[in-house]
């Protein structure tokens, strides 16, 4: 691959790596496995949709990726004060997003010189954990409004809510998640990033 090649992470704290030593959030990752590339890691603690709207122009759009890695969802779900965004805002906010990115060339052969946004769905949570302000029905819903935007510009998206729900029959299911049930532990970046990559290489 073109050692100009650019990926930009956008994404709330589950892209930014929160509660997780830094060397497991998946851009860290990636520019290891990827030392040539360009790397950026735009993932901000609390962000739903809508901040990421308010930033994408020049946190994201300004570094012209040739891919453009998306995962918001888990704060838009939440019932807490300045994160809840209905089901209806989420699928516009997210529509806005593909289209921003979709209309942003980068200058190189990949992808006829545009963008290429890659989804990605929220993870479950653990519903019974005490500090969760969503649910994992919840999250399904909001799960498969990604998938439906992703379908509907024909963009790939990784299916994190299902490759982690999946594991919910193991003995230790909780061990991919941290304490507050919702955040990913190490075990569970492993997991992820193993997805993600499975995805990219589709296209490098």
């Amino acid at each position: 691959m073109n050692a100009s090649f650019t990926l930009v992470a956008f994404g709330d704290s589950l892209t930014y790596g929160y509660g997780a030593p830094e060397s497991c959030a998946y851009p860290f990752r990636l520019a290891k496995d990827f030392p040539h590339w360009n790397v950026y890691n735009r993932g901000i603690n609390g962000d739903t949709t809508r901040e990421a709207i308010a930033r994408i122009d020049t946190d994201v759009l300004s570094k012209r990726g040739q891919i453009v890695a998306v995962w918001f969802g888990a704060n838009d779900s939440a019932f807490s004060e300045g994160y809840y965004r209905t089901i209806v805002e989420y699928r516009n906010n997210l529509r806005i997003i593909a289209q921003k990115i979709l209309s942003t060339t980068h200058g190189q052969a990949f992808n006829d010189g545009k963008s290429l946004p890659l989804f990605v769905t929220p993870p479950p949570t653990i519903d019974e954990n005490d500090f969760a302000y969503t649910t994992t029905a919840r999250l399904k819903m909001y799960s498969e409004c990604v998938k439906q935007v992703a379908d509907d510009f024909g963009i790939p998206v990784v299916d994190f809510f299902t490759v982690l729900l999946n594991q919910q029959d193991h003995d230790d299911y909780e061990s991919y998640f941290q304490s507050d049930g919702t955040h990913l532990s190490p075990k569970g970046y492993d997991l992820f990033y193993a997805a993600f990559r499975a995805a990219i290489d589709l296209y490098i």
